[in-house]
């Protein structure tokens, strides 16, 4: 009895979508479990990149494996210095938008690319919300900021770095407006990554 060639389920060099999985906290999934490997995640973190499209990936070798981001390419926290940390252990850079969601996630446009603020430094940017007057915006100006409209007041995040107005954006219009793909597989194409 002779024994069938096995075929891969790719082709060595195609790139692959549907693996690779990053959360909003920033945690990566491989099939939708949870990397838990200290090495495997300082790999993948290493390794992340973003093509010309916008579309975020890791490369293994020759191999492009593209990562669907459950929100933006990137999660950040506040070090002790102050400065930005991205969830790769990369400096964030300087912020140069910022923007506020339906449900009041705050995304950072970054040297490094777009990113969402960790929860748990939420507070240190809401202490840094001010109203154009300078005056400290208090819940109700963030409320009628999530909610947009007329009303919405004019917000200023007033970083260590600088000054950036503080708009609304609904997290659906982050992609277009922050220039990245959050799920690859739904543009993908043959061509590897530039």
């Amino acid at each position: 009895m002779s024994e069938l060639p096995v075929t891969p389920a790719w082709s060595p060099g195609q790139p692959l979508a549907g693996w690779l999985r990053l959360t909003g906290r920033g945690t990566w999934l491989i099939r939708d479990a949870a990397v838990e490997h200290p090495s495997l995640r300082a790999h993948l973190n290493r390794h992340y990149q973003r093509d010309a499209q916008g579309r975020y990936f890791v490369q293994n070798g020759a191999q492009v494996v593209f990562v669907r981001l459950d929100y933006a390419p990137y999660t950040v926290h506040v070090a002790a210095d102050g400065s930005l940390l991205a969830h790769t252990g990369q400096p964030a850079g300087a912020v140069q938008a910022a923007c506020l969601d339906e449900a009041g996630v705050l995304t950072l446009l970054t040297e490094l690319g777009a990113a969402r603020a960790d929860e748990a430094t939420l507070e240190y940017f809401a202490d840094r919300v001010r109203h154009a007057d300078d005056q400290p915006a208090d819940e109700t100006a963030l409320a009628a900021l999530m909610h947009g409209g007329a009303d919405a007041p004019a917000l200023i995040l007033d970083l260590p770095q600088g000054r950036v107005p503080l708009t609304r954006c609904a997290s659906n219009d982050l992609p277009r407006a922050f220039g990245f793909v959050r799920d690859p597989q739904q543009q993908y194409g043959a061509e590897a990554p530039a």
